[in-house]
């Protein structure tokens, strides 16, 4: 067994030669995978019925970056660890496929490309790889955008579920038909009462889901009169969760020769 003396001398090589070989490349020290979730974003220039997220890091070296709803998880290739600089979304990604994705490059110092959109395959993540030669820390900002999914589709009147409503309610069947029908896109053949009642649950789906305000009033619902827009519906509602309140505008996008539901988009207002 060593003297105390013999084992000082040991400590004091360890100390001088490890910092050394870490230098001269010898031993690496581990690398730590980056992870967080983006935060929410506030800006209000997105579009309604559009979802996005923008990713902005900073990179020295090779990174692989993972997006799974809002969750980021980036992977140091070669190189230091990246650092989050700023990442944000207006609603995770949906772990389905999507309709309309589109993949956009915003800031870069060096090669940066999509490997794989969100699909079943990669867990509905998508991956980016960036790379970057250059010394020092480099900017890097990339867009994923896609278009809001209400879900599946509304099979007739009655079969809405969301806060407050049971099935086979009629409330979406009062008023003359001729009266339904005013308002909706050209050859609509679903009554837009109805269409706007379908609106209605589903925002109030999505606001005890996401924000989760168990009681959502809705109010000022109407179809979007802007050009190419009149299969859209707009609003404005409140969310109670006993002596909490919150105030949101939304958009519905109904197929109005179905009744289906095909996009949602909630926002705090």
């Amino acid at each position: 067994m060593p003297s105390a003396s013999g084992r000082k001398l040991w400590r004091a090589a360890l100390f001088v030669a490890l910092p050394l070989a870490v230098a001269l490349g010898v031993v690496r020290p581990a690398r730590a995978d980056l992870e967080f979730q983006a935060k929410r974003m506030t800006r209000t220039d997105v579009p309604l019925g559009k979802g996005q997220c923008d990713i902005r890091l900073r990179v020295d070296g090779e990174v692989e970056v993972s997006v799974r709803g809002d969750r980021v998880r980036v992977r140091t290739v070669a190189g230091r660890d990246a650092r989050d600089d700023g990442s944000e979304c207006n609603e995770p990604m949906p772990a389905r496929p999507l309709t309309g994705f589109n993949f956009e490059v915003l800031d870069r110092r060096g090669d940066i490309k999509l490997l794989s959109g969100p699909e079943g395959r990669s867990g509905f993540s998508a991956v980016v790889r960036i790379r970057d030669s250059e010394g020092g820390e480099g900017r890097y900002h990339f867009r994923l955008s896609w278009q809001m999914d209400g879900g599946g589709p509304v099979t007739g009147p009655g079969q809405g579920q969301g806060p407050g409503r049971q099935p086979g309610d009629d409330r979406g069947r009062r008023g003359r038909e001729e009266d339904y029908d005013r308002g909706g896109p050209p050859g609509a053949r679903f009554p837009v009462a109805r269409a706007i009642e379908i609106c209605r649950d589903a925002v109030r789906d999505r606001i005890a889901r996401d924000y989760r305000y168990p009681n959502a009033e809705i109010q000022n619902a109407r179809v979007d009169d802007r050009p190419g827009r009149n299969d859209w519906i707009l609003g404005d509602a409140t969310g109670r969760r006993g002596y909490a309140t919150e105030h949101f505008i939304f958009s519905c996008q109904v197929d109005f020769s179905t009744g289906r539901v095909r996009a949602v988009d909630v926002r705090i207002r």
